[in-house]
């Protein structure tokens, strides 16, 4: 008769020959390092570019390097079409990160610069457009006030916003993509 093993046995013979890659253990851990440095650096509106700096100087060349790139991914994730001015401060934030991955280079501080002025396209746009049409809305009740359907104005509003966010998120996204060039090089 044959013995029943216990899940605990089993498990531990499936495992017995698993091996833990240490340097993919330290490469992750110090992504994420990096990342969490940096989602503090964002949250944090308190602490300087300076005192990151100090934490970033306190780890060897090699070790600094994966910290950057879990530090270019949490800059890259919170790249995207702003809601309203609030993203200012938010912003210079981010340009402070990169300034501070690239070294300062010029090509990378000048595409963010480009982001900016981009955002801020974005959003006089949007409210150009909700101007407008609160304009034409206004100016159709005025007219003939029977005639003004407002669930169509609504519809017609919705899916050209909903058209402009779309071909700006496509431009950041290429946008995203030429950083990223530049702060992984």
């Amino acid at each position: 008769m044959a013995r029943i093993k216990s899940a605990w046995e089993i498990a531990l013979e499936k495992t017995q020959d698993i091996q833990i890659d240490e340097n993919k253990y330290k490469t992750d851990k110090l992504e994420k390092q990096g990342m969490s440095l940096c989602g503090s650096f964002l949250s944090t509106f308190e602490q300087k570019i300076e005192d990151l700096s100090a934490k970033l100087n306190e780890n060897n060349d090699e070790d600094k390097a994966v910290i950057k790139a879990g530090m270019v991914k949490t800059i890259l994730s919170n790249i995207s079409l702003p809601q309203d001015d609030a993203y200012q401060l938010r912003f210079s934030r981010l340009c402070e990160l990169v300034a501070l991955v690239t070294n300062n280079d010029n090509q990378a501080l000048s595409l963010m610069d480009q982001v900016g002025a981009f955002m801020k396209q974005y959003l006089d746009c949007k409210e150009d457009f909700v101007n407008r049409m609160k304009a034409q809305i206004q100016q159709a009740m005025e007219s003939n006030p029977e005639s003004v359907n407002s669930e169509q104005y609504s519809q017609l509003i919705k899916q050209n916003l909903q058209k402009m966010d779309s071909q700006y998120s496509q431009a950041l996204e290429n946008t995203k993509e030429a950083l990223k060039q530049l702060l992984t090089a």
